[in-house]
């Protein structure tokens, strides 16, 4: 994990590494059809309620697709 985030940081710039400048608002803006999410999560990071609450607001949630590598 520390070798991805420094990777990242490295390549993408601190904003991409520090979660307190992250929110769904934000996430959602930067995809589409073809850009999918990808959240490469720490031990104990669970983002799934925040995710499902805001595919809610957005009326999204029967659309949303799940899948866990992990």
């Amino acid at each position: 994990m520390f070798s991805f985030k420094k990777y990242v940081k490295t390549h993408m710039g601190n904003f991409f590494t520090d979660a307190r400048s992250i929110t769904m608002e934000g996430i959602y803006k930067d995809t589409d059809n073809i850009t999918p999410l990808i959240f490469i999560l720490s031990t104990g990071a669970d983002p799934t309620d925040n995710l499902l609450k805001f595919a809610k607001e957005r009326g999204f949630l029967e659309k949303l697709e799940s899948i866990s590598l992990g």
